[in-house]
């Protein structure tokens, strides 16, 4: 369901839209997932802007060029003849969206930037918090390998700070779904980061934790879509600072939030490509893969504390330039073929593999 976009209401934080003949907004009152249309086929204006040093990562090779999405829900506005349709706008995702539209940066969105501006309904489900309803998992799909690939802002003139990757050779991901293969559970990447430098000592834990997931999976094919929303790095563990030991539980732990390189904030789609055993993953055991890029966002001035913002050094100094503001990240996760499971049991393990690693608890 494409829309037409009329007018970017500014004292409710909405869009004016209209709608095709005889089309009809889903009657629902939670938020569903659009996404903005590029303005056409010369004009990316809406899709993923690319980082400047994306080559020295290979990331020419990236996914197709993703549109913004964004979170909102449906409403009336009443006119003076007839009610109109809004998006109401999720307030996270407002800023990005506005930025996508401001064409001439004057910090408003007139009739005319809209002009010829479309969104489209990719979901009418709403995101759910992520491990809310492990219960209710029916199918898991086990990842084969996980494989990050980072590549920092380089120095003018310099070809510093270099890119990086991390691999994760083993079953760190699990996707769960419904009988259905809606999304309703990620369990996320956890390893093992030393840091030894001037900044701190010891083996922190880290994980990508993901806040809100959502989507859909074809479980005989594994074509789909995945929806991340709120993510982000965190770190923990015992470190030693200044020769004094000191521990961070995961509750208190230095983040790096992940934005997505479209500009829309948060939310993140992982989409299905073609195939592949990228970061040595054995080909045989995948039956479907899924990549997706975003950027980190900026860890300075929003931490707990003042270990939290020495881990982040700490860890920015061991992989160089990986904690930097506008970090290009390239994420990709083979899935193998879905199992079925008992809902209890995937809560059960869910639970345990965050728990277990969690040792401050």
């Amino acid at each position: 369901m494409r829309l037409s976009l009329k007018k970017f209401l500014d004292f409710n934080e909405g869009l004016k839209v209209r709608l095709p003949r005889g089309v009809q907004l889903p009657k629902v009152q939670h938020k569903m997932i659009f996404k903005l249309e590029p303005r056409g086929e010369n004009n990316n204006s809406g899709s993923i802007i690319k980082n400047e040093t994306s080559e020295d990562l290979n990331m020419g090779e990236r996914v197709p060029e993703v549109p913004l999405h964004f979170e909102a829900s449906t409403s009336k506005s009443e006119g003076q003849s007839k009610s109109k349709n809004v998006l109401s706008i999720e307030e996270e995702d407002l800023r990005f969206l506005k930025e996508a539209l401001d064409l001439d940066g004057d910090s408003f969105v007139t009739r005319k930037e809209l002009k010829g501006v479309k969104v489209s309904l990719v979901s009418d489900d709403q995101l759910i918090d992520n491990h809310s309803r492990d219960a209710d998992v029916k199918k898991m799909m086990p990842s084969e390998n996980v494989f990050f690939q980072y590549d920092p802002k380089k120095l003018p003139g310099r070809n510093w700070p270099r890119s990086g990757e991390l691999k994760f050779n083993e079953d760190i991901v699990k996707v769960g779904t419904d009988d259905d293969g809606n999304v309703i559970s990620f369990v996320c990447p956890q390893k093992k980061q030393i840091v030894k430098n001037k900044f701190a000592r010891g083996t922190l834990e880290s994980e990508v934790e993901v806040g809100e997931v959502g989507g859909k999976i074809d479980l005989k094919t594994g074509e789909g879509v995945i929806y991340g929303d709120q993510l982000a790095w965190k770190f923990w563990g015992d470190v030693v600072v200044g020769g004094i030991p000191l521990s961070i539980s995961k509750d208190e732990a230095a983040f790096i939030p992940i934005r997505s390189d479209n500009g829309s904030g948060g939310l993140l789609a992982l989409h299905s490509v073609e195939k592949n055993a990228r970061g040595g993953g054995n080909i045989n055991n995948v039956f479907s893969s899924y990549e997706v890029t975003g950027l980190q966002g900026n860890p300075k001035g929003i931490q707990k504390g003042l270990l939290q913002e020495i881990l982040i050094d700490a860890i920015n100094l061991q992989l160089m330039g990986f904690a930097n503001d506008g970090t290009a990240l390239q994420w990709n996760i083979n899935l193998k073929e879905p199992e079925s499971v008992i809902g209890k049991d995937y809560q059960s393990m869910a639970h345990g593999l965050e728990m277990g690693l969690d040792h401050h608890h």
